[in-house]
């Protein structure tokens, strides 16, 4: 198994050319923006495993024998199998560690300019949302709100990502950013402060990312788990179709 440069991954590009779902997160890793890449060779890999924390897909010929080391390699994150081959590998290596969890992904092509510019305004007047700047971003990550995961540095996600925030009164109550990106589109993450929540502001900043995109020719992804209503929610509010269901398997294994 051994780490592939982010400038050398399109020799992986092969092994998941097959997967439609989750196309972000395989891009972004696959382009050299985020993640880690492992594979069983630099050169002519047959097995390769693209991850985010906590989250990995695992691509390849499934029948060579490096894809069983790189499934029983793979623990304490949750795998998104992409074919019924590797999902009876991953069962047949860790079927008593697992436990399995559904997402659904949302197409945007029905999403309306006039509809997100309509949500935007929905929230008091003393309600201000700017796009984040370096200093809000110190901002979010020192108050916990978010990490960034798939960027290098506040600096890479100020000059690559896309963000914005809800402020009233200088307290930052609800954003939206790229959580990953490739060169076509985004993974959106929203999160809102616990007392301001059911209120319309995650409805407001979301819409404000919405039509930054639209505008600027951006594929804005939105997948949520199926338990997650709230998410799923959102997502139809402001116009999303559902378009797709990914199973992921949680891999934990308990240690005495």
């Amino acid at each position: 198994m051994v780490s592939i440069d982010p400038d050398k991954r399109n020799v992986l590009i092969p092994l998941f050319a097959n997967y439609l779902l989750q196309r972000i997160f395989i891009n972004s890793v696959l382009e050299g923006h985020s993640g880690i890449a492992l594979a069983d060779s630099k050169t002519n890999p047959r097995v390769a495993q693209l991850t985010h924390p906590g989250w990995a897909i695992l691509g390849g010929d499934v029948t060579h024998p490096s894809a069983q080391k790189f499934v029983q390699q793979s623990s304490e994150m949750w795998i998104i199998p992409i074919s019924e081959a590797w999902r009876a590998l991953i069962f047949q290596v860790h079927c008593h560690h697992l436990k399995q969890t559904h997402g659904i992904t949302f197409s945007p092509e029905s999403l309306k300019l006039k509809h997100l510019r309509n949500l935007q305004k929905r929230i008091p007047s003393d309600c201000h949302i700017q796009r984040v700047d370096l200093s809000l971003a110190n901002r979010l990550k020192n108050e916990g709100l978010s990490t960034f995961p798939g960027f290098s540095s506040l600096a890479d996600f100020v000059e690559r990502g896309i963000g914005f925030c809800a402020t009233i009164e200088e307290h930052i109550i609800s954003h939206a950013v790229s959580l990953m990106q490739c060169r076509y589109g985004i993974h959106i993450g929203i999160e809102t402060h616990p007392d301001f929540r059911n209120k319309g502001f995650a409805t407001a900043v979301a819409a404000k990312l919405l039509v930054h995109c639209i505008e600027h020719g951006i594929y804005p992804h939105w997948s949520a788990g199926c338990e997650n209503a709230t998410s799923i929610h959102l997502a139809e509010k402001l116009g999303y179709v559902r378009d797709g269901v990914y199973e992921t398997l949680g891999v934990f294994i308990k240690t005495s």
